[in-house]
């Protein structure tokens, strides 16, 4: 090849890449100039998703109006838009991937919940004290027509009560059945109802199987009950757990049980408070780990549906308890993909309990592996563990010795089974 072809060759090159450089740079300056220079595409009509208003870059978009695109929820009683359904109920906490609907919405929104829409309004901060944003809602279409997972984008409270009339109590006239059901809650925002609702379904089945109701304490958000069937007795504060646990203390004897049930937000720090009523922090596992030792009891039945609730196996394993977990001690847990308003494991939990579907899905619930017309603690784990399709790891001990064990080797493990012989 001769000089004069490649130097030819060589000089296509750098016009070619000359032309593409020219092309970027023309691309991102118009761009920019319809974005922030030509009024007459003005920045409140530009699309936008939730995470590119929100986080680090959220102050230059503070008092403008802008259109942001997600997912309709409501949730705790505020109407949110969210980036992802699924990934907002289970990471409620974090302020990048919702923003609060504020103002008076108009009427046929209603008519859009689990639609994707976009939301016309002027962008402030809702809550100063975490950074959730929030967008004074002036207009709004829907983009997407499609409810993906039903049943999951109104955070409600069920009244489960004429249901439970139907159903057949089981008395057990043993020895003496001791409880605590504890939900925190953080603040008014992140009181979920789902929290509530695994609340009042395992108060009504441990009644069922026997628990006397003065040996239920209902520890909750602030002390105050969301209906009038489900007595609460204590807010959700470390006064609280000193109190009740003082008292089991004294009450309980050797050849008692004792259940022990959390729902609600939870973090590497242990059990979230109420927040309002309690600035100390999480229940740790320090904490809980004295004051379940400050109970000598027959057998001790540990459930615990929080975000990584398995970090409490290593902290609360000891001899004659049962332990399980939504999770293991490095994820988060989840509420119901499509079951509706309670939370996975602990839904799938009660279900394998009672033998039936809360949610009156045509479903067979059948977790009497051994045929023997009882449901053992190991039995009802199996199952909640099996039917749980979340990104979720349910954890099981019951031998004493820390470890969080799967569904998987629950199940096919030789044993012995501690829980095996352990009964609600």
């Amino acid at each position: 090849m001769s000089k004069r072809t490649k130097k030819s060759s060589k000089s296509r090159s750098t016009v070619l890449l000359a032309l593409v450089l020219i092309l970027v740079v023309t691309n991102a300056a118009t761009l920019g100039y319809f974005l922030f220079f030509d009024q007459s595409v003005p920045i409140g009509d530009v699309p936008l998703g939730i995470a590119d208003v929100a986080g680090a870059g959220s102050a230059y978009y503070i008092g403008r109006t802008v259109t942001l695109i997600g997912y309709y929820v409501i949730a705790a009683g505020n109407h949110l838009l969210v980036s992802n359904p699924l990934f907002y109920f289970n990471n409620s906490l974090d302020v990048t991937n919702h923003v609060v609907m504020t103002g008076s919405l108009p009427e046929t929104m209603s008519a859009s919940v689990g639609k994707q829409i976009a939301v016309k309004g002027v962008l402030e901060v809702y809550d100063p004290s975490d950074g959730t944003l929030g967008t004074f809602a002036e207009s709004f279409f829907d983009i997407t027509y499609e409810i993906t997972y039903p049943g999951i984008y109104t955070d409600v409270q069920l009244d489960p009560y004429p249901q439970f009339d139907a159903i057949p109590h089981i008395f057990d006239p043993t020895a003496e059945k001791y409880a605590v059901l504890y939900s925190g809650g953080i603040k008014p925002g992140k009181d979920y109802f789902r929290y509530w609702n695994d609340i009042i379904y395992m108060y009504f089945i441990l009644q069922m199987h026997g628990y006397d109701s003065d040996n239920i304490y209902v520890i909750y958000k602030d002390g105050v009950g969301e209906d009038t069937y489900t007595p609460v007795h204590y807010p959700a504060t470390h006064t609280s757990m000193n109190t009740v646990f003082n008292a089991l203390s004294q009450e309980m004897g050797r050849a008692d049980t004792l259940f022990f049930y959390t729902t609600n937000h939870g973090g590497s720090g242990g059990i979230s408070v109420w927040n309002p009523m309690d600035s100390g922090g999480a229940l740790t596992h320090s904490q809980v780990s004295n004051w379940l030792d400050s109970i000598d009891c027959r057998n001790m039945i540990i459930v615990m549906e929080q975000c990584v609730s398995g970090a409490f196996i290593t902290h609360l394993s000891a001899q004659n308890r049962v332990i399980m977990t939504a999770c293991k001690d490095d994820e988060g847990s989840q509420s119901c993909d499509t079951e509706g308003n309670w939370d996975e494991f602990v839904y799938h939990f009660m279900c394998a309990l009672v033998s039936i579907p809360w949610n009156g899905d045509d479903v067979t619930v059948d977790a009497d592996f051994n045929n023997d017309s009882q449901i053992s603690m190991r039995e009802a784990f199996i199952w909640a563990a099996a039917m749980d399709s979340r990104a979720e790891t349910p954890w099981y001990n019951d031998n004493g010795n820390g470890y969080g064990y799967n569904a998987v080797q629950v199940y096919f493990g030789s044993g012995p089974w501690y829980g095996d012989a352990v009964f609600l």
